[in-house]
């Protein structure tokens, strides 16, 4: 059930959240190798170990299943975002770029893939997309601020954050959460004054 219709979701079960798991792990070292077109059911589910009928009770094509886990992912980000509403992130970034770095550190592998070559082009641009409307609402409220200079401003902390975070996760996240959200920080103000 859905909340589309008045009524909330139901919780999943271990057993579905632990197929779904399977399949997401199949689907992530699938996409390492090629691109998500290249992907069919049967070799998904042939490496996730269970029948094509199990995946088609929780999506209807491999381009369903990837967009439910980046809906997820997003979902997961917002509430990050959500937790640092009243925060000035323009003058101190560090908590939830800390909390960022955390998160992609958790989720490494899907991470890993959704922001390289053979990842969804669509994440990323929805990616900017959601950053860009939570950079407008954190922005402070100074109105000569998020003029056309915010455009650049913008840009040039999310590009370089999305670098920063595909940098480390191609070394596998050596460097501890703490380490990177700290050297972000410190380039985001040195850049931005």
């Amino acid at each position: 059930m859905d909340q589309s219709n008045g009524m909330l979701p139901k919780k999943e079960d271990r057993r579905v959240r632990r197929t779904k798991k399977l399949l997401t792990q199949a689907l992530t070292r699938l996409l390492q190798e090629k691109q998500i077109s290249e992907i069919t059911v049967r070799e998904l589910t042939d490496l996730a170990d269970m029948n094509r009928g199990t995946f088609y009770l929780y999506y209807r094509d491999i381009f369903d299943m990837l967009e439910k886990i980046e809906d997820s992912m997003f979902e997961a980000l917002d509430d990050i975002v959500s937790l640092h509403q009243n925060d000035d992130v323009s003058r101190q970034a560090k908590p939830i770029l800390l909390d960022l770095f955390r998160f992609i550190e958790e989720n490494q592998e899907i991470c890993s893939v959704l922001l390289s070559p053979h990842g969804d082009m669509n994440f990323l641009h929805r990616l900017n997309q959601v950053v860009r409307e939570k950079c407008l609402q954190l922005w402070p409220n100074k109105e000569e601020e998020k003029d056309s200079s915010f455009e650049y401003h913008y840009s040039f902390v999310v590009y370089g954050c999305v670098g920063v975070f595909r940098a480390w996760l191609n070394g596998k996240c050596q460097e501890p959460a703490e380490k990177m959200a700290e050297l972000a920080d410190a380039m985001i103000r040195r850049g931005s004054l």
